[in-house]
């Protein structure tokens, strides 16, 4: 039998604290599940944010001084125009890749471990965009510094293509996402990846195996004309 002091004094002290370890909520609670899928996308924001700056920090400036002229400034900026180049293209490549990242988590509100994976690897490859910018402004060996700065484009486009899927597959959605969010169109990175492949052979025999990326705009639209053209054949076929 319990004395009434030792009730008192169990009344007292409240209820027994959880145990050390013990989950705050549920795995499968909502809001923790939306505030990973949050925290996954600001970190992913900011990652992308710092390889931006990156780039802007490794632009070279031409030297100059206080008896320098014009034209010589003039002269010296264009003697940089190849890494300034890169720098346009490589800023370009990382803002698309940061609007398809959008596209993906759009509507997500969940995440998984295959998720983080390929976040943490799609990450990587935005991080070392800067490193291959400066390489491919560089001088000699064009074919093998092109074929690394391909490389960590199609690595980084690959994830974002197994992302959507994965987001698809193990139903990371919100209820009621639209149609578009649960049968994403990967059209145009498949068409970026078979182009970026197919130029790589070419980086090693011209400087100009770039003009092939021009392609991929017809070629995207082409593909997907010819499979809603597919879909109407099947359709009428089918009545």
């Amino acid at each position: 039998m319990t004395s009434p002091l030792t009730k008192a004094a169990n009344d007292q002290a409240g209820p027994p604290a959880s145990a050390p370890g013990a989950p705050l909520s549920a795995p499968d609670d909502p809001e923790v599940e939306a505030g990973s899928a949050a925290r996954l996308t600001y970190f992913s924001d900011a990652v992308v944010a710092i390889a931006a700056t990156l780039l802007a920090l490794a632009l070279p400036l031409p030297h100059s001084s206080g008896n320098t002229t014009n034209t010589q400034l003039l002269s010296g900026l264009y003697s940089f125009r190849d890494e300034y180049l890169a720098f346009l293209l490589s800023f370009l490549v990382i803002g698309s890749h940061w609007a398809a990242h959008r596209r993906v988590f759009r509507y997500v509100v969940k995440v998984n471990h295959r998720i983080g994976q390929l976040t943490v690897l799609w990450l990587l490859m935005m991080v070392l965009i800067p490193f291959v910018a400066r390489l491919l402004a560089d001088s000699g060996g064009f074919g093998v510094r092109f074929t690394l700065y391909v490389l960590i484009q199609v690595i980084a486009l690959a994830c974002l293509v197994l992302m959507n899927r994965e987001v698809v597959r193990a139903d990371l959605l919100r209820p009621g996402a639209p149609a578009a969010a649960r049968h994403p169109d990967n059209t145009l990175s498949f068409t970026i990846i078979v182009v970026f492949a197919l130029s790589v052979p070419v980086a090693f025999v011209t400087p100009w195996a770039f003009a092939l990326w021009a392609l991929i705009p017809l070629l995207a639209r082409a593909t997907r004309w010819h499979r809603a053209h597919g879909h109407r054949v099947a359709v009428a076929a089918g009545r």
